[in-house]
């Protein structure tokens, strides 16, 4: 009968794992990097910000006009539709150009928000009073 190397079985097994999790973090790095390349981490953080403090500061019957143009070209780019880029829900304003991922901020105001996007890169809001 054969005697089994215990030792050499654990430093396999190990190996495996740390390569497989040295994978993980360098896939997350580099698809981090990319995004950071594009500018599209910046601008999604940059429109939610902008979106959510419109919000916070908006009086009731108030309708602004964002515009989001050169979020625009970038979800152009990545082949995203951009009135699908943004999303109110939740009290939570969510950015995503290039459709994954993206970047979300949550606003504190107890509005009723009605929103469109339109195609060329404007976001529209309509701040009421909440009924009810």
């Amino acid at each position: 009968m054969k005697s089994l190397n215990k030792r050499g079985e654990s430093a396999l097994i190990e190996t495996v794992i740390f390569t497989i999790l040295n994978l993980i973090f360098f896939i997350a790095l580099l698809v981090f990097v990319y995004r950071s390349g594009t500018g599209a981490l910046v601008y999604e953080q940059a429109y939610a910000k902008e979106i959510a403090l419109f919000l916070d500061t908006a009086k009731p019957d108030t309708d602004l006009s964002i515009s989001i143009q050169d979020g625009k070209k970038i979800a152009d780019k990545a082949g995203q539709k951009i009135e699908d880029s943004v999303r109110i829900q939740d009290n939570k304003v969510i950015v995503s150009l290039t459709g994954k991922g993206g970047y979300s901020y949550q606003y504190f105001s107890d509005y009723s928000v009605e929103y469109r996007v339109s195609g060329d890169g404007f976001v529209y809001l309509k701040i009421r009073e909440k009924n009810g």
